[in-house]
């Protein structure tokens, strides 16, 4: 990896609702048969592109660090559903929200998550959430609460795509806690400690989960012109 100081990477690209559809159609060209036909299906182009946007990003990041050819590049899926390069030693996932795509890469496995910030019922955290979560959201000052939310929601998102388990296992089975000295996971089931770091984005939020404790300051931009073969 060319940039040794940094072991975890984490792109971002705005989706162009736009994009003409010849664009669109050459660069179905460009993914895997497996995505190419599931970009087809949808009903909505905006579901097309995010799709579309997040294996283009993995293409990109591995043509520009490793400069390995888009023919050479074999994208797979293990029985859990997570998607991984064949027969390489990096690790990235792939979340999505509104106009976004992320992708997030490692030397280890890495989870990511992006929401868009929405007024929303704070009941849900409590449906869902640790007793303890729900109990923290409550004493934020009012304004706070929302942002405070989409916080825990990232964090236990990316935290499950990190064990590659998705969203099945209960949200209640592990906890967080955020303070002033950084935050902390709490799963007494599994007893491991990844790291984990967040950025807010344009009315979003993002939370990032992965064993190396480095992460980037600032989250690497491209356009669906940089992505082009």
């Amino acid at each position: 990896m060319e940039e040794k100081k940094i072991k975890n990477f984490i792109y971002l690209s705005k989706i162009n609702p736009a994009l003409s559809q010849q664009i669109f159609n050459d660069l179905l060209q460009i993914i895997s048969k497996e995505n190419r036909e599931k970009c087809q299906r949808f009903k909505f182009k905006e579901d097309a592109l995010r799709t579309l946007y997040g294996e283009l990003i993995v293409r990109h990041f591995l043509s520009k660090h490793f400069s390995l050819k888009n023919k050479n590049i074999g994208i797979l899926k293990s029985d859990a559903g997570k998607p991984y390069i064949k027969d390489f030693p990096i690790r990235f996932n792939i979340s999505h929200a509104g106009d976004f795509v992320v992708c997030a890469f490692s030397e280890q496995e890495i989870g990511i998550d992006i929401e868009q910030i929405e007024e929303i019922d704070l009941e849900i955290a409590k449906r869902f959430f640790c007793q303890c979560e729900y109990e923290d959201l409550l004493v934020q000052r009012t304004t706070d609460r929302l942002d405070y939310f989409y916080s825990l929601w990232t964090l236990k998102e990316s935290y499950m795509k990190w064990l590659g388990y998705g969203i099945s296992i209960p949200l209640d089975s592990f906890y967080f806690k955020i303070t002033d000295a950084g935050i902390s996971c709490f799963d007494n089931i599994r007893k491991i400690t990844p790291s984990f770091k967040q950025y807010f984005i344009e009315g979003y939020k993002l939370s990032v989960c992965s064993m190396i404790h480095d992460f980037p300051d600032n989250i690497e931009r491209i356009s669906i012109e940089e992505m082009m073969y």
